[in-house]
């Protein structure tokens, strides 16, 4: 658990846990980025699973499935990116992006109704 006793001790420069969400509290990855510390928040790098699972599903080929667990990269990028030209946390910038991501889909979904 990452709280005001464990980050101060912190000697390296990234967190990419792959736990539920590392953090004691939101207040720690502004903790973290005042030390320096990347933070990947765990529900992005751990998409890969979701993904499979969900490939497995849809009957997608193991290409495609490979390529979309290689957009995590891309997506961590603009995660770090938005958390920085917004002087957020990168929890509130993943947060931003999934929330956008969802409001496109639904968008989408009445379209196609």
């Amino acid at each position: 658990m990452l709280n005001d006793e464990t980050i101060p001790q912190f000697t390296f420069d990234i967190v990419a846990g792959a736990a539920n969400n590392q953090l004691a509290s939101i207040g720690h990855g502004q903790l973290l980025s005042e030390k320096g510390i990347i933070h990947a928040p765990d529900y992005v790098i751990n998409a890969g699973g979701l993904i499979n699972v969900y490939s497995e599903l849809a009957g997608w080929s193991l290409e495609r499935c490979k390529r979309k667990a290689g957009d995590i990269y891309s997506v961590l990028l603009t995660i770090f990116e938005l958390a920085e030209d917004e002087g957020v946390t990168s929890t509130e910038a993943a947060d931003k992006v999934a929330e956008r991501r969802l409001r496109r889909l639904g968008r989408l979904h009445r379209r196609s109704l």
